[in-house]
Order: C-alpha cells, then sequence, then structure tokens
C-alpha cells in the first residue's frame, strides 16, 4: 500500500511538471494585424511579429510610416498584455484579451492616451 502511495504522488508530480501552460496563458506567434490609435484619434494600420527571443515575449509593431518599432518588457499575465516603447517619447500600453483571443488597450504617453488593438493571426 505504502508504495503505491508513493508512485500516484510520482506520477502527480510529472504530471504537474508536463504540463503545458493553457491557451489563455500563451500569445500566438506569428504576424499579428491591428490598428494604433494616437491621442489624436485617426487610426494607423499594423502589423505585428510576435516571437520569442532567448525564451522571453518578443513583439515588433511595423506601420507604412513610421516602420518597425519593437516593444519592451513584453508581458502576458493572465488576459492582460502589457509593454512599452520609445518613439520619441514613452508610451505605456496595457491591452486586455477579448473572447475572439484578440486583445484591446489603452496606451498612455506624456502627450495624452490613446488606443490600440492586435488580431491573431488565423489558425
Amino acid at each position: 500500500m505504502k508504495r503505491m502511495g508513493i508512485g500516484v504522488g510520482v506520477v502527480a508530480l510529472i504530471t504537474l511538471g508536463v504540463a503545458t501552460p493553457s491557451a489563455a496563458q500563451e500569445l500566438q506567434l506569428g504576424t499579428w494585424t491591428g490598428t494604433l490609435f494616437p491621442p489624436d484619434g485617426t487610426g494607423v494600420a499594423v502589423t505585428y511579429e510576435v516571437g520569442q527571443t532567448d525564451g522571453t515575449l518578443s513583439i515588433v509593431m511595423s506601420t507604412a510610416e513610421l516602420g518597425d518599432m519593437p516593444f519592451s518588457d513584453a508581458r502576458l499575465e493572465g488576459d492582460e498584455l502589457t509593454f512599452w516603447w520609445e518613439p520619441g517619447t514613452r508610451v505605456d500600453c496595457a491591452l486586455q484579451r477579448r473572447e475572439d483571443g484578440s486583445f484591446e488597450g489603452s496606451c498612455a504617453a506624456g502627450n495624452g492616451e490613446g488606443a490600440i488593438s492586435m488580431v491573431p493571426p488565423p489558425r
């Protein structure tokens, strides 16, 4: 009986150790699309390259007008995605996951608050 209890405990620990994270905690890698709304309210179409660099989430936003803008400290915690970038002044963003897997949220900078959306690539 004692051996069976130990065996069950070991199996439970192994299962926990190899369990994959839930989809709610992952961010699909690839090319995302979306819209950036600066404080003036004029929407700009953007793309995002979502990947990993040395095991860390990396996101680079691109626009036809401004080129590539890498995000710093990109973090997904639960359903909240946070990051910042600096196109002259620091812009801090906090986005919330929506039911369809996209993200929407606000970005604050010294010159006001804007909004941003991210739509994942098709699976």
